[in-house]
């Protein structure tokens, strides 16, 4: 989806303008993004805002260029980009520039560690800071016409300015706290997530859990296939097939052309039954079984994750940080199943919640 229309003055939409521009970044620069994804898969670029020693520059992501020294800029780990709640920024790059982000620091995780709010928002943080308020208005601006409004750009530059000098707030504080180790190893982790493979994009799904083993061998397959599918055409999962529509397919007794269109629209039926019917065959005929999907905890078990639960919200209160961030429920599920609290297994969570926090899920499981 192209953007439309022309490009305004104000935007860097040549290499040379852009290879200018970095030249006055300097080695900490504050970078936000515009892009578009309600019908998409992927998200499209339309905007870069970086904010570096010499001011803001807002560079044309839908201009015919190479956008080498935004390639050169993210892939430095030795320059610092401070993005606020930079996880789609971070598939916007992927994608666009073909670039694994490096020496990034999300200012909205970086306040977790030292406040109790787990996602402020950045006109929160800008407020907090600088005791300004960010206007929000074009927040849901069509980023792909051309030309842009003033306001749009106002905004766009608004969205990238204070970042540098909130980053610099945070890391002092990081520091002085000695959460700075903390804070880099959570990062590394946002960093290096990556997406599920098609064939194990089923143990997302809500509701698998609760499928018996031959229904879930067909669902490995159809969140496997509908996976491809929506990445292969960009279209969000949902436009394919829902989560909902997956689990009644996965139930279904029968494959015929007839039960898929009793399960799903008619344009969806005429598009997909012929591959949905060829993925139940191969799931029945060639895949060994799964193995069953984690189930809800024991009562045990449940009653050592509200304990744990408990301990980590009292202890990230004490510290003054997100309980959110130190008392993650996935986290604590894991180990409420499995009791693997060591050191290794909790990361720097082992040194925020301490010796108690290891010692009480012993005692649990005695």
């Amino acid at each position: 989806m192209p953007c439309k229309g022309a490009a305004l003055s104000d935007l860097i939409v040549t290499d040379a303008a852009l290879g200018a521009a970095a030249a006055g970044w300097g080695e900490v620069v504050g970078v936000d993004t515009e892009f578009v994804r309600e019908r998409t898969f992927y998200p499209i670029a339309a905007l870069y805002q970086i904010a570096g020693d010499a001011g803001v520059c807002l560079v044309d992501a839908c201009a015919e260029q190479s956008f080498d020294a935004l390639k050169t800029l993210f892939a430095d780990a030795r320059r610092i980009k401070a993005m606020h709640a930079c996880s789609e920024d971070l598939e916007v790059v992927d994608r666009h520039l073909g670039v694994a982000p490096a020496g990034i620091v999300d200012t909205q995780l970086a306040h977790a560690f030292l406040r109790p709010e787990l996602s402020i928002s950045y006109a929160g943080l800008v407020a907090m800071h600088l005791g300004v308020s960010p206007d929000k208005r074009e927040t849901r601006s069509n980023w792909l016409l051309r030309p842009l409004s003033a306001e749009q750009l106002a905004y766009a530059r608004e969205d990238a300015a204070h970042l540098t000098r909130i980053w610099a707030r945070l890391a002092e504080e990081l520091n002085a706290t000695g959460r700075m180790a903390w804070f880099k190893e959570e990062m590394a982790t946002l960093l290096n997530r990556s997406q599920p493979e098609p064939l194990d994009y089923y143990r997302t799904i809500n509701g698998a859990q609760r499928l018996s083993p031959r229904q879930l061998a067909i669902m490995r397959r159809l969140a496997a296939w509908r996976e491809v599918e929506a990445r292969r055409c960009d279209r969000p999962r949902r436009r394919v097939v829902t989560d909902d529509q997956l689990i009644k397919l996965a139930q279904a007794d029968t494959a015929s052309r007839d039960a898929v269109f009793q399960l799903l629209s008619k344009g969806a039926a005429r598009r997909y039954a012929a591959d949905i019917i060829k993925a139940r065959e191969r799931a029945l005929d060639a895949d060994p079984l799964p193995p069953p999907l984690p189930g809800p905890l024991s009562a045990r078990q449940g009653e050592a994750l509200r304990a744990m639960r408990a301990f980590a919200t009292e202890r990230a209160e004490a510290l003054g940080m997100a309980p959110g961030l130190l008392a993650r429920k996935r986290v604590l599920q894991e180990f409420a199943r499995s009791g693997a609290t060591t050191p290794a297994a909790l990361g720097w969570r082992a040194q925020a919640l301490g010796d108690a926090f290891s010692n009480l899920l012993q005692g649990r499981r005695r």
